[in-house]
């Protein structure tokens, strides 16, 4: 029987949490796809005192953000858990936030009761800029970050170079945005996203979900080298025992999916559950130690199916 070894390690046999960049493009040749993220909301942050506030609190390193780079960070908990994930880059002084539109309230509050005295400002952008992303580009990770596009800012995805680019504009150039590739559709973009087993915010729960687990580690959102940050006792403890013995897996079967969070079992013991899907295909929270096993999800057969960097990164050798 396989089983796999989630052993992060890199080339040198260091422990590493760093996700190898990968171009994802196809033998047939790269097609340019574009979409508008309805479900993604901009906030900004500023004042004098913001870039100190921000590298307290998140998991990420903010001396890497520039009008030129984007980070992937998140906001934890306490004990390690997961509350938010987003996007920061820097625009004309201030830091411009892409997180998921439902969890901005909450977000923009929770980073309020932090403030106290601070010399920062907080305010959700609202209807007056979109986010977006383009994939499937010949140049996936090579456009140079930072760039003016449409009035706003174009930059790479800073999780894995096979999920392209993402765009903060002004909602006036939406029409103008989108000329520069494909018309997709979200769904179509999810779809691209769970094939490369990344996760998006359906798939976090806040309170519950431990960042590792999620692959976030992998994703680049946690700097271990950088210093304080909420949560970061448990989250290093963790990460220098190597204690994850779940991780977020691509799942395919011969149907559609059920619906997310039905429990996935191998024989009569669940080995995880199911999280968002597109049509067949879709992502599973699973334990490690059953992903040899026949798995089944409400009784269709489920077969787990690692992409080139999470298999190659986190798998290491698989063994008999």
């Amino acid at each position: 029987m396989l089983r796999p070894s989630f052993r992060l390690r890199g080339s040198n046999g260091r422990l590493t949490s760093k996700a190898p960049h990968f171009d994802g493009k196809t033998q047939g040749g790269p097609l340019t796809r574009i979409c508008l993220l309805p479900d993604r909301v901009v906030c900004k942050i500023g004042g004098g005192d913001a870039h100190d506030f921000l590298q307290n609190l998140l998991t990420n390193n903010l001396d890497q953000v520039s009008s030129t780079q984007a980070i992937y960070t998140l906001l934890q908990t306490p004990q390690g858990k997961y509350l938010f994930d987003f996007f920061v880059i820097e625009q004309d002084g201030h830091y411009l936030v892409d997180c998921d539109r439902d969890a901005a309230p909450e977000l923009l509050k929770r980073l309020m009761f932090y403030k106290l005295r601070a010399d920062v400002t907080l305010a959700s952008m609202g209807e007056d800029w979109i986010v977006g992303a383009v994939w499937d580009t010949e140049t996936s990770g090579e456009t140079g970050l930072g760039d003016e596009f449409h009035g706003g800012l174009l930059f790479n995805d800073p999780r894995l170079n096979a999920l392209g680019q993402r765009f903060i504009v002004p909602a006036a150039a939406a029409d103008a945005a989108l000329a520069a590739g494909k018309i997709s559709s979200p769904d179509e973009y999810d779809a691209h996203r769970i094939a490369l087993a990344v996760p998006g915010a359906q798939d976090l729960i806040a309170d519950k979900t431990f960042p590792m687990e999620a692959n976030l580690d992998l994703l680049g959102a946690i700097d271990f080298q950088k210093g304080c940050f909420v949560g970061q006792e448990v989250t290093s403890r963790t990460y220098r025992k190597g204690q994850v013995r779940k991780r977020i897996v691509t799942v395919r079967a011969n149907t559609d999916l059920p619906a997310p969070r039905t429990a996935v079992m191998a024989g009569e013991r669940q080995a995880g559950e199911l999280l968002s899907s597109a049509g067949a295909q879709g992502l599973a929270l699973l334990r490690l130690d059953r992903l040899g096993d026949p798995l089944t999800a409400d009784e269709i057969s489920v077969e787990p199916s690692l992409p080139g960097w999470l298999s190659d990164t986190a798998m290491g050798s698989m063994k008999e």
